[in-house]
């Protein structure tokens, strides 16, 4: 099958609102006015909803109950508005398939995101370039769940233990995997070519040069992810999986320091979505 030929079986193409595409453009600008974003939002009423939702929740809620889009933007702050904006417009772009775990699928990309953002502030990396590029990793897997849903199925019941598996399964059957089809698809929501990249090289990060360290990163924490999935009450355990060529340089112990606090959150957070 050729990748056009996918997007070609899709009734409609997914799509974002407006207001997440303009946050992703503006993503580490330090010059952000968080005014703008809020009118943004404003315009965009279930995502405005979800943002009034998440500012009185038990992790936010202040002394009195924030009442309008501006009360809430100014409690949240600009990166939980952007990480809430993004997950709220990718998740809501797409429905869930016949025997497909979404819930599951959200909750493995909202760790990863979450392991890309620590792994960027470890390296001095743009933090939510990288969370975005961890939220829409294997964004493409949904796709090939409904264009290609008789081969998805069976791949599905082969059940592949770790993602470098099923893209390979995929490959093998389709003639791409999940990367390609999430990168053609970053491509077709016009978001910058960093994030583009990140997605397509996932697999063979070594692909990308010394300057462009996200399809690095994003590989790494994936690979994290798994170990953790694997290992879900034991992060000793966890971080003695990652014996890998591919984790050579990170400082594990540092991030599993900061893993159970993170993790939680963002668990927490994506529970929120639902």
């Amino acid at each position: 099958m050729e990748l056009n030929s996918l997007f070609d079986q899709l009734h409609s193409l997914p799509t974002i609102p407006k207001v997440a595409q303009d946050l992703i453009l503006q993503f580490d600008d330090p010059n952000a006015n968080l005014d703008n974003v809020a009118r943004n939002i404003a315009l965009d009423p279930v995502i405005a909803a979800k943002v009034l939702r998440l500012a009185n929740s038990a992790r936010f809620r202040g002394a009195r109950e924030a009442a309008s889009v501006e009360d809430a933007t100014t409690r949240l702050g600009i990166n939980t508005l952007r990480t809430l904006v993004l997950a709220s417009a990718v998740t809501g772009a797409f429905q869930s398939s016949n025997g497909f775990d979404l819930k599951g699928f959200w909750l493995h990309s909202f760790k990863v995101a979450s392991l890309c953002r620590l792994l960027a502030k470890q390296r001095g990396v743009a933090s939510e370039t990288a969370f975005t590029c961890g939220m829409m990793h294997n964004i493409g897997e949904l796709l090939i769940q409904t264009g290609a849903a008789d081969i998805a199925a069976r791949l599905n019941r082969k059940g592949a233990s770790d993602s470098a598996g099923r893209v390979a399964q995929e490959t093998l059957q389709l003639g791409f995997g999940y990367p390609e089809v999430g990168a053609e698809l970053a491509r077709r929501w016009q978001l910058p070519g960093v994030i583009q990249q990140a997605i397509a090289l996932q697999a063979r990060p070594h692909e990308s040069s010394e300057d462009r360290p996200l399809p690095r990163l994003l590989a790494q924490a994936v690979l994290i992810a798994e170990a953790l999935e694997q290992h879900p009450d034991d992060l000793q355990a966890a971080q003695a999986e990652l014996d890998n060529p591919l984790c050579e340089g990170l400082d594990l112990p540092a991030l599993f320091d900061k893993l159970p606090e993170v993790l939680e959150a963002d668990k927490a957070f994506a529970e929120l979505l639902n």
